[in-house]
């Protein structure tokens, strides 16, 4: 299958709609840049208004220009991705990073967490104290025809657009990155969308096979109809001759290593054929942990140019 035949199929899939431009915009917006620390805004012109999202935005003295979007993995949602005392165990503080690297940072609720869960009945516990509502939501909309996971997507790139459109932001240099489902989201906007610069996916990127496939998961991760034809690696080459930083964990026993291996040993003639730099596994000796350093530095030097 041909790039821009694979591309439009894994459109259809999601669900995608590609006749109309994303209209990402950001309501509530304070008035001047909080320093680093996480500002609650809104996030509209998706298909459910508005979306909850974070907003962090470094000094100007150290801005660079470029931007991220942050999407939080499997769990409890964006309150992960900015809690600095104590930091999330498997995010480790990555949108603070990101800003002390001079990145403004978005980091929208995606569906089924956070906020966004499911309604509950009066007596059920809040959502700090629960984590998700994937597998109700997930039911909900494949009776529908569509995968939740084609929501999320969708989600992100009003995410990018909204970003792109703040006041200092190179719209050229706004970049994706999550970690577990969050990398899920994070590669499949980016083989989608041949706008997204560049796409940090941490501990995820492995194949179908070693992972979905074999290892209980979440059914918000099911997107009927991807096999045979897009397998993992088969998704991630539509992200050439794009930037694309992945990483995995030794020890990540839902993502098996030797199955990442082997699918990231596909990529790099994809991305030489096209006279492009090809990506990058930083493999690390954790397990299901998001540990964020070289893969930052990387996802950084790419959007900067480097």
């Amino acid at each position: 299958m041909d790039p821009a035949t694979a591309r439009d199929r894994l459109r259809t899939l999601l669900g995608l709609d590609t006749t109309a431009e994303p209209t990402g915009h950001l309501a509530a917006l304070p008035a001047a840049p909080a320093g680093g620390g996480p500002v609650e805004v809104s996030l509209h012109g998706g298909e459910d208004e508005p979306i909850p999202a974070f907003l962090l935005r470094p000094d100007p003295s150290a801005a660079n220009g470029g931007a991220v979007v942050l999407i939080a993995g499997h769990g409890r949602g964006i309150d992960d991705l900015v809690r600095s005392d104590p930091v999330d165990e498997y995010h480790d503080g990555l949108a603070h990073k990101l800003v002390r690297d001079g990145f403004t940072v978005l980091c929208p609720e995606m569906l089924s967490f956070g906020r966004r869960r499911f309604p509950r009945a009066v007596g059920e516990v809040p959502y700090e104290a629960a984590e998700n509502s994937c597998g109700i939501d997930a039911a909900r909309l494949l009776l529908h025809g569509r995968p939740l996971m084609g929501r999320r997507v969708a989600d992100a790139r009003t995410a990018v657009q909204a970003l792109r459109a703040l006041p200092g932001i190179d719209s050229e240099r706004v970049g994706i990155a999550g970690g577990s489902g969050g990398g899920a989201v994070s590669l499949l906007l980016a083989a989608s969308d041949p706008t997204i610069p560049a796409a940090l996916v941490a501990t995820y990127f492995c194949s179908f096979a070693a992972s979905l496939c074999s290892v209980r998961h979440c059914p918000c991760n099911i997107i009927p109809g991807l096999l045979p034809e897009l397998e993992m690696a088969d998704i991630a080459a539509l992200v050439a001759p794009r930037a694309l930083i992945l990483e995995a964990g030794e020890r990540d026993h839902i993502f098996p290593i030797a199955a990442t291996r082997a699918s990231f040993a596909q990529l790099a003639p994809v991305w030489e054929a096209l006279g492009a730099r090809p990506p990058e596994l930083v493999v690390t000796h954790r397990g299901h942990a998001f540990e964020g350093e070289r893969s930052r530095e990387a996802l950084g030097e790419r959007l900067r140019g480097q």
